[in-house]
This record gives C-alpha cells, sequence and structure tokens, in this order.
C-alpha cells in the first residue's frame, strides 16, 4: 500500500461526520497567503539548489500537508456530488 494510500484510508472515517455545510468549506479553502508565499520561496530555493537541510525537510512537511488536503478535499467533493 502506498503512503496516499494509507492516508487515504486513514481519513475515510471523517468522512461519516461530514455535512453538506462542512464539505463545501472544505472544498472552498484556501491556504493561507503566508503559507503559499513560504512553499513558493522553498521551491524556488529547492529548484535552485540553494535549499538548506532544514528548509528541505519544511518543505517536504508542507508538500505532505498539501496532500493530506487535496485528499480531505476530494473526499469533500465525492461527498458532495453523491449526494450524502
Amino acid at each position: 500500500m502506498t503512503t496516499a494510500e494509507l492516508v487515504d484510508c486513514s481519513l475515510e472515517p471523517l468522512t461519516s461526520v461530514l455535512t453538506p455545510e462542512v464539505a463545501q468549506r472544505l472544498v472552498d479553502s484556501q491556504p493561507a497567503p503566508e503559507v503559499t508565499a513560504r512553499m513558493e520561496e522553498l521551491g524556488r530555493k529547492a529548484n535552485e539548489g540553494t535549499i538548506s537541510a532544514e528548509e528541505e525537510q519544511e518543505y517536504k512537511t508542507l508538500i505532505d500537508y498539501g496532500d493530506m488536503i487535496a485528499l480531505l478535499k476530494l473526499k469533500a467533493k465525492r461527498f458532495l456530488r453523491n449526494g450524502m
């Protein structure tokens, strides 16, 4: 099982507590501007080869966080589409 599949399975119980309002709020949510700016900065540094080991770990953590949020949003979209 891949990491993404494990995360997907672990997030599955959350769908049982979704309401249409909560699901829509998840779908509509956007990262805070400072998080987006930091991701862009770290991505630039990674591409330029100037990222420190500490920054690289932070970048990986932010990517993992983004993946988890994307999975939550996908589950919320399915919930809304299926009229649950």
